[in-house]
């Protein structure tokens, strides 16, 4: 069989890339967008380069700021429904993963009806056309503007599912956005990518064009992170954690690994950020899968500047979350009573437990959550 490799259509990535927005989807033909965003980015005034840019190049725009972090089904609708109400006729996602992947799933909806939740690991497949979508994010973590897929919260079963949605034509990556993320949730978000960029080195569907652009993301990340958390003004560091991520999300191509099912479980029963669970089972996952592929965790250990042995590796990423301001599984009220559940919910994440390079058990997993739970996930 041969692989795949697809790419958003066009990317655009250094300072001032938001101010294409406008051109972009005028371009496409669109005259009245949609902007999927949360709260706090528009607070922040984040979305003030984009929308001068949509009104200098005479696109008219209604911003639906009703995402949240772990979006559900329910703001999925709530978008497509806003669009629809108003007349729009294009999607412009501003905000992290989670507005990007609403406004992706919300295309979806509005171009096929149903919910998103049949859309899941592909069960409804995406046959029509959908909107023209313009990505913008404001955090360097996910990745989700090079890819098609979204994570989407099912709210009946309390279960973040993998939804085959819809890929940009125009993504826009601009480390200015992301000056006044907080150190907190730019520490969250750039271990996402980082663990990204790891999990698609060592996946089961790994493949060679991913590889160079997955060492790429680790070495990188790896080394501006601590520095941005320091010094969030520092526009240098900024750039290279945005270019780091869009590496590691087009590095997804390759796959993921088992840490983000962990990390889905804990987000989908705690609500807490996708990259504060990330964090919290990264090197777990790493020390689970290296002695299947030693020769591949060498190579990350010295992409993460850490040695020459996978082992290395795993020490300077537990080392690297450390000195982050990453919550503990203890302070997010995880205890060992909830393990059963977590593990229920992680074995039914089989889209990602199917990424990693071997398979995991459920015994494998209640001892990997035991024993995090045990050290406080520090």
């Amino acid at each position: 069989m041969s692989d795949f490799f697809h790419l958003v259509p066009q990317i655009h990535y250094g300072r001032g890339a938001a101010r294409l927005a406008g051109a972009a989807l005028a371009g496409l033909g669109v005259r009245h967008v949609l902007v999927v965003s949360d709260p706090g980015v528009v607070a922040a005034g984040v979305l003030e380069p984009v929308l001068d840019s949509l009104r200098t190049a005479g696109v008219a725009a209604t911003v639906f700021s009703g995402v949240r972090t772990n979006p559900s089904e329910v703001e999925v609708a709530a978008a497509a429904k806003a669009y629809q109400d108003n007349g729009c006729d294009g999607f412009l996602g501003a905000g992290g993963g989670s507005a990007l992947d609403v406004a992706k799933s919300a295309a979806v909806v509005v171009s096929h009806g149903g919910s998103i939740v049949d859309f899941e690991d592909g069960a409804r497949p995406v046959t029509e056309p959908t909107p023209p979508l313009v990505q913008v994010p404001t955090t360097s973590g996910t990745g989700s503007e090079a890819v098609a897929g979204a994570i989407i919260t099912d709210s009946r079963r309390v279960f973040k599912m993998h939804v085959v949605a819809t890929g940009a034509q125009v993504a826009l990556c601009d480390p200015e956005l992301t000056l006044t993320l907080p150190p907190g949730a730019t520490a969250a978000a750039g271990i996402d990518a980082l663990a990204h960029a790891i999990g698609a080195y060592v996946s089961a569907e790994r493949q060679p064009l991913a590889d160079a652009m997955a060492l790429y993301a680790v070495s990188t990340i790896s080394r501006a992170l601590p520095e941005v958390v320091a010094d969030g003004s520092d526009i240098g560091a900024r750039e290279r954690m945005m270019t780091g991520s869009l590496s590691a999300g087009i590095s997804m191509k390759g796959g993921g690994a088992v840490d983000h099912a962990f990390a889905h479980a804990v987000n989908a029963m705690f609500d807490v950020h996708h990259g504060v669970g990330v964090a919290l089972f990264l090197a777990d996952g790493m020390e689970f899968n290296l002695p299947h592929l030693p020769e591949r965790f060498a190579a990350l250990a010295g992409a993460l500047g850490a040695g020459d042995s996978g082992e290395d590796g795993i020490q300077a990423v537990r080392e690297l979350v450390a000195g982050l301001p990453i919550p503990s599984l203890a302070k997010l009220g995880v205890t060992e009573s909830h393990v059963p559940d977590l593990v229920t919910k992680m074995m039914a994440d089989e889209f990602h437990l199917s990424l990693n390079p071997v398979p995991v058990s459920k015994e494998d997993a209640a001892e990997l959550f035991t024993a995090a739970v045990r050290r406080g996930g520090a």
